[in-house]
């Protein structure tokens, strides 16, 4: 692989995304928590230029159009304005940043275009996962249920009479100044608070209203589904997918550690120091270069042979 270069402000770009809002354990040290990060994303770093190395000696890329798309699609979490806002105050680029979205989405490509195919599952290894692991196959109880929250205890009465008599939602809301919320969940994941008020109701039947703080609020209980099991179908599918990407985890460090084996890979002496905060722009190269000399262009190992 042609030598390439990671600066400080890809590593700074990479740590920001990966660990905003991560904050030191009690008795660590800034430097020392900083210094820990910086080498955890320098590994990411090195793997993806290793990988995205590969995918370009063999001519493969991610399919015209996915970076666009799948762009919008992050954008879309984000009112307008508020993603370069993040991305300012992260101090992160919009170029470095789609630079890091191309290399995560070739990344994932290698994954399924190169390591994937060679992955086989078989049904005696479905069965064995199934039976020791029955338990995540179980649909929990479900409960459908609408909640009602208003500041005064009349108008929330008058919409829950509504709602029962079966008048939508959006109208009653409309009408009334509630607010309405539809929950469709499983039981398993219900505050102790709403289990014990639609334990022992059955569908159709309304709670009272009571008072919750300086709210008033009411539910009305439309379903409740008893717990089931996956059709076979969706469980054999569900355990191949966990059982494929636990193996694509063991076949992707064999592979990285055969290609890493060829590479030579120079790291600067101030990754070493306290903390490299007197470096700034790319004259600081954490990693000066990743370079992989011959049999560049050498086929994967087969997937099959990994750990």
């Amino acid at each position: 692989m042609d030598g390439q270069s990671i600066s400080f402000q890809d590593m700074e770009s990479a740590r920001s995304q990966l660990f905003s809002g991560v904050l030191p354990e009690a008795g660590e040290r800034d430097d020392a928590v900083l210094r820990s990060q910086y080498r955890y994303v320098l590994g990411r770093l090195i793997e993806e230029l290793v990988v995205c190395g590969y995918m370009k000696q063999n001519g493969l890329d991610i399919e015209p159009g996915a970076l666009e798309a799948e762009e919008r699609r992050i954008r879309e979490d984000y009112p307008d304005g508020i993603f370069e806002d993040t991305l300012v105050a992260e101090g992160i680029s919009p170029e470095r940043w789609r630079q890091g979205l191309y290399r995560r989405l070739l990344v994932e490509q290698f994954m399924a275009q190169v390591l994937r195919p060679g992955i086989s599952i078989s049904s005696d290894e479905v069965q064995v996962y199934y039976r020791a692991h029955s338990d995540e196959f179980i649909i929990p109880e479900q409960w459908h249920f609408l909640q009602l929250l208003g500041q005064e205890k009349k108008p929330v009465e008058e919409a829950l009479k509504s709602l029962a008599d079966g008048r939508p939602a959006p109208e009653v809301q409309k009408e009334f100044p509630v607010s309405i919320n539809d929950i469709s969940m499983g039981v398993d994941l219900l505050p102790d608070d709403i289990i014990a008020s639609l334990r022992r109701l059955p569908a159709g039947a309304r709670t009272p209203v009571k008072a919750d703080g300086k709210e008033f609020r009411a539910y009305l209980l439309l379903d409740k589904k008893a717990a089931s099991v996956l059709d076979p179908a969706e469980t054999s599918r569900r355990v191949e997918q966990v059982l494929a990407e636990e193996k694509m985890r063991l076949v992707y460090a064999a592979w990285m550690r055969n290609q890493l084996s060829k590479s030579v890979i120079r790291i600067s002496p101030e990754l070493d120091a306290e903390y490299p905060s007197n470096l700034s722009g790319d004259e600081a190269e954490i990693a000066d270069e990743v370079h992989q000399p011959g049999n560049a262009g050498a086929p994967a190992p087969d997937p099959a042979g990994g750990p």
